[in-house]
């Protein structure tokens, strides 16, 4: 159980996108055994060229699966009727572990956001919590504005994360070739702002393996509340953003990583 209002290490693991219940369920019993708290696995997919969208309300039922073992189930969500067509399935359970929803990066549209918002305050479990990616372009303000968007609907403030997956990178130099630059400051000034908890995603600002454990590695001298990592079965048959995702032993030496640094 995630309260956003506490000192807590947050670690959310899954597939970038949901592709069958084999996939989900398999990843799930394997996070849940590592104690991971939550699993990440996209319903649906905005994706940068035409490609594989996702598996759509096919795989909301697996959602509820994985909430039934006790882990949180954290999926993207694009529109309002998303987010009903989500937490109907849910509400029809007696499930105890949370739902997370998060607005994505490309979801620009502040109407779109405050009603999103709107449908899981009005629709969704008490317990259920909204998490807000930055924006793809590198502005504080704008940031901040999506939560103020957020807040304006009278979603509770106790129920929101932030997550910091990157700005795009543009013309800015890039050696490392990352999919998208972080600006930890820029993270760190936001969770000071607004005092909610201040999720990483290393997977969409690394782009490849070798550059997620290498942005995780960095992000351990800022105070982040956690992360949300790309983590795949098998990853070469990954539907979407096979590069980045990690297998289940890479996930275990990411976790001996975090374990070392509490322990310093």
């Amino acid at each position: 159980m995630i309260n956003p209002e506490l000192n807590q290490q947050i670690i959310i693991a899954g597939p970038c996108a949901a592709e069958s219940r084999s996939q989900v369920m398999g990843c799930a019993r394997e996070l849940k055994e590592m104690q991971i708290d939550g699993i990440r696995t996209s319903l649906w997919k905005p994706r940068t060229s035409p490609g594989f969208e996702g598996v759509g309300v096919v795989g909301i039922p697996w959602l509820v699966e994985v909430m039934e073992m006790g882990l949180i189930a954290a999926t993207e969500v694009l529109l309002p009727k998303h987010v009903t067509a989500i937490v109907e399935i849910v509400n029809k359970t007696n499930v105890e572990a949370q739902l997370l929803l998060w607005l994505g990066s490309r979801n620009q549209n502040h109407f779109i956001q405050r009603q999103i918002a709107k449908r899981l305050l009005h629709e969704g479990p008490n317990n259920a919590l909204l998490m807000i990616k930055n924006q793809p372009w590198e502005e504080e303000k704008h940031w901040l504005g999506i939560l103020d968007h957020v807040l304006q609907t009278g979603f509770p403030e106790k129920r929101i994360l932030l997550c910091h997956r990157g700005f795009a990178p543009g013309d800015k130099n890039n050696p490392h070739n990352l999919r998208n630059l972080p600006n930890f400051d820029m993270a760190m000034k936001v969770r000071e702002k607004t005092q909610r908890p201040m999720i990483l995603d290393p997977s969409h600002i690394g782009g490849s393996v070798e550059n997620v454990l290498q942005v995780i590695q960095d992000s351990l001298a800022f105070s982040f509340d956690g992360l949300m990592i790309e983590v795949h079965p098998d990853p070469t048959m990954a539907a979407t953003d096979a590069k980045q995702q990690l297998n289940v032993n890479q996930l275990k030496e990411v976790l001996k990583l975090i374990k070392r640094k509490e322990v310093v």
